[in-house]
């Protein structure tokens, strides 16, 4: 039996579910969380779902995004609970006990109770619950097409990064065929920025500078988050494209949030972005990883330029 079919077992016994995205939720946690609510809700479960932050408008347009719960309860309500892309259990929701964890995160945890399907080698968690939808025997219509084809998309660069493989391309096909429209999710994701963040991703990418022989690093301040007008939820995908810099094998985002530096590290070369971010408690893979940093924007930015020096 697959880890899928494993899975699939279990959530049909259970009549109601409650899927948990990661704080800062992403496309993929995201993407997956709708895809199953809509799996759920049509084989006749009863599903909610959510996390600790709030959905990003960027993301509004997901099936089932207006019933998505912020700021969520540790209170299981008797529910099979589902981490989705959560590799840790301090970035789902604090206290609460998944029976399910499905993560494509090398650093994950393996802290759900009885299933913890954790693949490295997938791309986005959009591809292994694409197995466990099929797995339910539930027919992948529009909506859960749409959902799961912005999962991959936005984990792999929209299939340009490495961790994009044959399986990657072969679901994102089935994904079309069942309904999902690349140019009008391209369209929601990449034409849709408001003005306030294009300010934001403007003083970030003025910033930008070599460190080292073979790294680079930027950063946004709190102030920057207050002039501008824009959310924090709109500096993703900022660092892939401080990644464009000649030369930068390794790149470095900072985000000065409330009560620490938020770290993006991605790399295009024999470095682990991942082991960096160790350095800090961080996680995630060898090309794209994150930290925090418990320290003032100028001592963090010191002890970065200083680890980064090293690469």
């Amino acid at each position: 039996m697959t880890e899928a079919e494993k899975i699939a077992r279990i959530l049909l016994a259970e009549p109601k579910w409650r899927i948990v995205c990661h704080v800062k939720p992403d496309g993929d946690t995201l993407g997956c969380g709708s895809a199953l609510v809509s799996a759920g809700k049509k084989l006749g479960h009863d599903v909610i779902w959510g996390g600790v932050d709030s959905l990003p408008p960027l993301y509004s347009f997901l099936p089932h995004s207006g019933e998505y719960r912020a700021g969520a309860s540790a209170s299981e309500d008797g529910r099979c609970v589902i981490a989705v892309d959560v590799s840790a259990r301090d970035r789902g929701v604090p206290g609460l006990e998944p029976r399910i964890s499905i993560d494509h995160h090398e650093s994950n945890e393996r802290f759900g109770a009885e299933v913890n399907w954790v693949d490295p080698q997938a791309a986005a968690t959009g591809e292994m619950v694409y197995e466990v939808v099929l797995a339910l025997g539930c027919a992948i219509d529009a909506d859960i097409a749409e959902a799961l084809y912005v999962s991959i998309a936005t984990d792999c660069g929209w299939f340009k990064f490495s961790n994009t493989t044959a399986d990657t391309m072969r679901i994102a096909t089935e994904l079309v065929k069942a309904g999902a429209v690349p140019a009008k999710l391209d369209e929601r994701l990449h034409f849709n920025d408001t003005p306030a963040k294009l300010r934001l991703w403007g003083r970030c990418m003025a910033r930008v500078g070599p460190v080292g022989a073979r790294a680079a690093l930027s950063w946004i301040t709190r102030d920057d988050f207050r002039e501008t007008g824009a959310l924090e939820s709109d500096t993703e995908g900022l660092i892939n494209m401080l990644t464009h810099m000649k030369g930068a094998d390794v790149t470095v985002m900072v985000s000065e949030v409330e009560g620490c530096l938020r770290c993006s590290v991605r790399s295009r070369g024999p470095v682990s972005a991942q082991a960096i971010a160790a350095k800090w408690n961080g996680g995630g893979h060898r090309y794209a990883a994150g930290c925090k940093i418990y320290l003032p924007l100028e001592e963090g930015l010191k002890a970065l330029e200083e680890e980064l020096s090293r690469v």
